[in-house]
């Protein structure tokens, strides 16, 4: 993702939103899930892809992507001190905390 080569009508960082959409509205379609990310867009011109199109650039964005976005984000869980190691599971729940779990920041 460093940089494309060419022009593409679904640019590798629209491809990994929509992957990360997927996450998201896992009972919804590939064009359901194009629809929620576009709607908000109005009139401004976007690509309407059809379904085997997403998929196959989901196929040529690849993983390495997605995991640089995992390291960037994850961090470990548990302080240095308690000798414990970072999960996955344990990044992903921190993106998932209830409210009470964030700071609040003063005005």
């Amino acid at each position: 993702m460093a940089g494309e080569r060419r022009l593409r009508l679904l640019p590798a960082r629209v491809v990994v939103y929509f992957t990360l959409a997927l996450v998201m509205f896992d009972r919804v379609s590939y064009m359901g899930v194009w629809e929620k990310l576009t709607v908000g867009l109005g009139k401004v011109g976007t690509a309407c892809p059809c379904a085997s199109s997403l998929s196959r650039a989901r196929r040529r964005l690849g993983t390495a992507p997605l995991r640089r976005l995992f390291q960037v984000l994850a961090g470990p869980v548990a302080a240095p001190a308690q000798g414990t190691r970072s999960t996955a599971a344990g990044a992903w729940s921190r993106w998932t905390a209830p409210p009470s779990a964030c700071r609040t920041i003063p005005r």
